[in-house]
């Protein structure tokens, strides 16, 4: 069973968990649309659902750590989510 954190230990755990699958969620999701615009729509379905599938997990082992790991985690996303579009911004036509 997984033991609710001290809110200290939840913040950067949080943070730090939902920053990675953030980074990993926006970077797969670049190329799954590349996979649907020219390769082949059924490898890009088995990404999309593995890339919710592992964003669903880990928000929900944020959850169980506690809520301050949960929300941090969700800060993490979108911050992620910012800087991937950053990115993905500067190299488009």
């Amino acid at each position: 069973m997984i033991e609710h954190l001290a809110p200290a230990a939840q913040i950067p755990v949080g943070f730090i968990a939902g920053f990675a699958a953030g980074l990993v969620h926006f970077t797969t999701l670049h190329r799954n649309v590349e996979l649907l615009a020219f390769g082949s729509p059924g490898k890009a379905l088995a990404m999309q659902g593995a890339r919710l599938g592992l964003l669903l997990v880990i928000l929900f082992v944020l959850a169980k750590l506690g809520a301050w790991a949960l929300l941090c985690g969700a800060v993490g996303l979108l911050v992620a989510r910012t800087l991937m579009l950053r990115r993905y911004r500067a190299i488009a036509p």
